[in-house]
């Protein structure tokens, strides 16, 4: 067997590539595709850590108490420094919700399983993944979940020859990309967060180190050796410089910053690892790698939390930067190097490092446990916060779903009935427009699913749940299908996230295959959906969305009730709790002008529910303490009902002229 450097100077420069790039990506300083940053730090750990592994299973030397001692050296002392301090800032600034969000993904952390935990949080309805001030331990969930699995295998492969060896990882890394290329269009959640579609970029640094190990591939040097080097960087650079995050990921997305690092590992004598990448500079950031990638995250993420923006000006995002640097450095200098280099027996130090995990757990878990300390906040805003907290609308159908909910809670009995159908927003209208058809002796029918508008031939194309293209086709043909074959049915309000018409990155498809922008597409499909509604005389109605927020509401609310958010730049006084400016609104001048024209051709009328919450100098998002809205787009039922006034008045004509003589009373018991 080949022998193999202590240390390599430039795997340093490869993980300041790599930190430099999340960096980029995490603070928006023109890195649109600079997650692929955990990738490589995935292949360089996969190729340290499996060599070592590899060598001491060959070796005979290999002792599960030394190795988990080894990793907990190295990760515990930096990630309960970053978790003690971070739950010392959020018990100060948190909402009770967000601090009990913290201390689920906390104790997760703690137990590795940081990557399982956020997948199954983040969903259509909680997407707030930024405000999460542990986002970035999710990689570190995989990664140690793959070393429980590694010595295990590590173990098996000396009972075979080397190409037997080989075999087994090239399958294992086959099978791991295989189940990630398919995972990322059924799943892509699962397929980003899990360890059996990331396992194999691990594993590609393992395959590297086991073939430098027996000299394979040492032979590549002079021009071929610079040619692969450069060809490593390219493939990791160009990823990060034209990936985005509609970019489907990972998968075969995944394989170019993979297979570039593996390419840079694999040519230490190129003198682009030489000259480059080990230069003091690289040296010095990738050496405090590990602290700044985790400081860097909950700077950023708790700013955002304070200021309720996607991303804090620039002056603050450069401070931010900057603190990160410095506190990565104390952390290196602090504690990572003297755990890791301390001398105490791993007999010792691992109960140590476990009696560490189970007070930490306590601290943590304490917060959920505690519903998030909600005696740190005003009765009324904890009374109020209740409102961004997720309950499921019943009558909306979410991702993976088809079949429209004909329930009576959302298809009413009654002779006279109003429908309102379309996405997540028109099933946000709901509790509003339901008191006010019930005034005027109607029943309302709901049916709605999660990101479809109400289109007819036409249907959306969306990268992160391409299930949408045949799901949501299937749900608005069936929801026809009711509406048609119910004379009940007098009027039809169409009502959706109508910016995702022209400013979402989602694309339309056709269903009959014809092509168009996405302008045309959209306006195609939703005159089609009015004039089949119309032609079976029924009276549509076509509702303007209501603002879309470019803050965080809550975050605001938070701001007015909380005396040490009112500390930070760029917060909310008091005077500003209910009202925003229109710069903090997204413009959907675009796409309301297309609504307009399908509202003229058609004939159908154009509801502004816009116009209750906003004039010329901003809009209201919340009266007297009581929010308008639960997130960045969705109404509350406070909302629901303000925006509802804006369809009183054609609902009264409607119910009038569709009134039977002598019926007062409106609704009767009748099924359907």
């Amino acid at each position: 067997m080949a022998s193999m450097n202590a240390y390599r100077r430039d795997i340093d420069g490869m993980r300041a590539v790599a930190v430099l790039s999340v960096l980029a990506y995490h603070y928006g300083l023109s890195a649109p595709g600079g997650f692929v940053g955990v990738d490589v730090f995935f292949v360089i750990s996969g190729y340290l850590i499996g060599s070592l592994l590899y060598r001491q299973a060959t070796g005979g030397t290999f002792t599960y108490l030394a190795f988990y001692t080894r990793r907990a050296r190295r990760i515990l002392p930096a990630l309960l420094a970053v978790l003690a301090l971070t739950y010392a800032a959020m018990l100060l600034v948190a909402t009770p919700s967000d601090l009990r969000d913290y201390g689920k993904t906390a104790l997760a952390t703690l137990l590795s399983l940081s990557n399982v935990q956020l997948w199954r949080a983040f969903n259509y309805f909680h997407p707030t993944a930024e405000l999460n001030p542990l986002l970035m331990t999710w990689s570190l969930g995989v990664e140690e979940q793959f070393y429980l699995v590694a010595p295990v295998v590590m173990l098996l492969l000396p009972r075979l020859a080397l190409r037997g060896r080989l075999i087994v990882l090239c399958s294992l890394i086959a099978v791991s990309l295989a189940l990630a290329v398919w995972a990322v269009r059924l799943d892509p959640g699962a397929a980003f967060y899990l360890l059996p579609t990331r396992a194999w970029e691990l594993a590609a640094g393992v395959l590297v180190g086991v073939l430098e190990i027996h000299g394979i591939g040492r032979c590549i040097r002079g021009w071929a050796g610079e040619a692969l080097a450069l060809a490593g960087l390219v493939l990791i650079l160009v990823p990060v410089m034209a990936y985005d995050r509609q970019t489907p990921f990972p998968g075969w997305t995944a394989l170019p910053p993979v297979l570039g690092c593996a390419l840079l590992l694999s040519t230490p004598a190129s003198a682009l690892n030489r000259r480059l990448l080990a230069l003091p500079p690289m040296r010095a950031v990738g050496l405090v790698s590990y602290s700044l990638y985790l400081w860097h995250w909950p700077l950023i993420s708790i700013a955002r939390l304070m200021v309720g923006q996607e991303q804090p000006s620039l002056p603050v995002r450069l401070a931010l930067l900057a603190l990160s640097g410095v506190l990565a450095a104390a952390s290196y200098r602090f504690v990572e190097t003297p755990f890791r280099h301390a001398r105490t027996p791993a007999r010792v130090s691992l109960p140590r490092y476990a009696a560490a995990l189970a007070v930490s757990m306590l601290l943590v878990g304490s917060a959920v446990v505690a519903q998030g300390f909600p005696q740190r906040w005003p009765r009324q805003f904890v009374a109020e916060a209740r409102q961004f907290n997720y309950h499921r609308n019943p009558c909306l159908v979410l991702h993976h779903g088809a079949e429209p909910d004909t329930s009576a809670r959302c298809y009413p009995v009654g002779p006279r009935l109003i429908a309102l159908v379309g996405d997540s927003h028109a099933a946000a209208f709901a509790a509003g427009m339901r008191a006010v058809a019930a005034r005027e002796g109607m029943g309302l029918v709901v049916l709605a699913k999660a990101s479809c508008q109400f289109l007819v031939g036409v249907a959306p194309r969306e990268t992160m749940h391409p299930e949408l293209l045949h799901d949501c086709a299937t749900f608005n043909r069936r929801v026809m299908v009711l509406l048609l074959n119910d004379p009940r049915v007098r009027g039809v309000i169409i009502a959706g996230a109508w910016r995702a018409g022209s400013m979402q990155p989602i694309h339309y498809v056709a269903m009959d295959g014809s092509s168009g922008t996405p302008d045309e597409l959209f306006a195609q499909g939703l005159a089609r959906a009015v004039r089949t509604l119309e032609g079976a005389g029924k009276q549509v109605m076509i509702a303007r969305d209501v603002p879309f927020l470019r803050i965080e509401p809550r975050s605001r609310m938070a701001s007015c009730a909380s005396r040490w958010r009112n500390l930070w730049p760029g917060t909310a006084g008091a005077g500003d709790c209910g009202r925003i400016g229109s710069a903090d609104t997204v413009s959907d001048a675009p796409v309301l002008a297309l609504l307009a024209r399908v509202a003229r051709q058609t004939g159908a009328s154009l509801v502004d529910p816009r116009a209750s919450f906003c004039d010329r100098s901003g809009c209201l998002i919340a009266m007297d303490g009581h929010t308008y809205y639960r997130d960045r787009q969705h109404l509350s039922p406070l909302g629901s009902s303000r925006a509802a006034t804006a369809f009183a008045p054609l609902l009264r004509s409607l119910a009038s002229h569709s009134r039977p003589p002598g019926d007062a009373s409106g609704l009767t018991a009748s099924r359907r």
